[in-house]
């Protein structure tokens, strides 16, 4: 990696995951700083303010209590540059000069696309997934729809937009079913659902966390497998784990919070026990290679790129489907890659680099203008 490279760490967000993307950023920041990179972190109130601080890249400072003050950032679309300091007549904000931003919130207002996009409107790269394919996986719904178009397994599911669209299609479904937030992640808002009256007040904390609501069938005595996918780099796909958790599915708690407190991941923890996880998992050979494959084409179908998680649901009668796929930061899992023989700091060197490689040379802007008189006739 470019030693001295500036890294814009942005993480926080207005997401219900503000505090894992904390954990995820305060991870990577340090291993950044190891690399060589000028780390600037930013980060994302719970109510959208933009600060920045040097104090913001230890876990520490957020464990007292969130941050409300520091400098706010600001963005030059016209130079295509972040600027931070608050504006006055007497001193306009400063430039703050950035080579690369490293998305590292959760859900949306990040893993969704949106930082993907801003990136491509001030012309600064991205590391990671882009806009599209970003999108796609954070919406539930239509990523199963293409991945399905794609010939790959998937758990068939209805959705719906309204508590109304809801209660109609209450009335038709087969219990169990799991109820969920369509663009949503760390099963906020996930229910597990084997009663009929639990219907709706399932649907009412799903709407909580977005418009859209998915329903789908409980997948009987399913186990969760999980692979993550890199497009930079060899080994192209990760080893795979098996997720421990408690009856019904895959919860926060059993994600993040096994011992009842957030537990933060550290690096070089892959070969130690952990109550979360069987890494490698324990299933055969010949499984362990359909579950590679199946990620890398979930990656592919996507268009995805730098890395990403890929989930899986196992039935107890065999029949493996592709559950959700996780681009950056929730793809970052470096405890796969570290049991896969890639460290940490390798995969954040290649995912800096990756992103930092010249865009394909293509004719964006058509020369002259059109609008001028005879233009289009091709006269003069």
């Amino acid at each position: 990696m470019r030693k001295g490279i500036k890294v814009a760490a942005i993480f926080g967000s207005t997401s219900p995951e503000h505090e894992i993307s904390v954990i995820t950023a305060c991870q990577a920041m340090p291993v950044l700083s190891e690399l060589g990179a000028e780390v600037i972190p930013i980060y994302i109130t719970k109510r959208g303010a933009w600060l920045t601080d040097p104090s913001f890249s230890q876990l520490a400072t957020f464990r007292a209590e969130l941050p409300a003050e520091g400098e706010p950032v600001s963005l030059d679309l016209a130079g295509g540059r972040f600027r931070q300091g608050a504006a006055s007549r007497l001193r306009p904000p400063r430039e703050m000069p950035v080579d690369v931003i490293f998305p590292l919130t959760h859900g949306g207002m990040g893993e969704d696309g949106v930082l993907a996009a801003l990136g491509g409107l001030i012309r600064v790269p991205v590391v990671g997934s882009g806009l599209m394919a970003s999108a796609l996986a954070m919406d539930k719904f239509r990523c199963k729809q293409l991945l399905r178009a794609s010939g790959l397994p998937v758990v068939e599911a209805n959705l719906a937009r309204s508590p109304q669209e809801f209660e109609t299609l209450a009335g038709e479904v087969v219990l169990p079913v799991v109820v969920k937030p369509n663009r949503g992640g760390s099963s906020i808002g996930v229910s597990l659902v084997a009663v009929r009256e639990e219907l709706m007040p399932a649907a009412d904390l799903a709407f909580q966390f977005d418009s859209e609501v998915l329903v789908e069938p409980a997948v009987r005595g399913a186990e969760d497998l999980n692979c993550a996918v890199r497009s930079g780099g060899a080994p192209a796909v990760s080893e795979v784990e098996r997720p421990l958790k408690g009856p019904g599915v895959l919860s926060y708690s059993d994600k993040y919070a096994p011992g009842g407190s957030l537990a933060a991941k550290s690096k070089g923890d892959a070969g130690k026990a952990d109550s979360r996880r069987e890494l490698p998992a324990q299933i055969s050979g010949d499984l362990r290679a359909e579950v590679q494959r199946l990620a890398e084409a979930a990656f592919s179908a996507l268009g995805c790129r730098g890395t990403a998680r890929v989930d899986f649901l196992l039935s107890e009668s065999g029949e493996l489907c592709v559950n959700e796929v996780n681009t950056i930061p929730g793809s970052l899992a470096f405890y796969l890659w570290e049991a896969s023989g890639v460290s940490f700091a390798t995969l954040i060197n290649d995912l800096l680099e990756e992103a930092m490689q010249p865009p394909p040379s293509l004719q964006t802007v058509l020369p002259g203008n059109l609008l001028a008189e005879n233009a289009l006739l091709g006269k003069r």
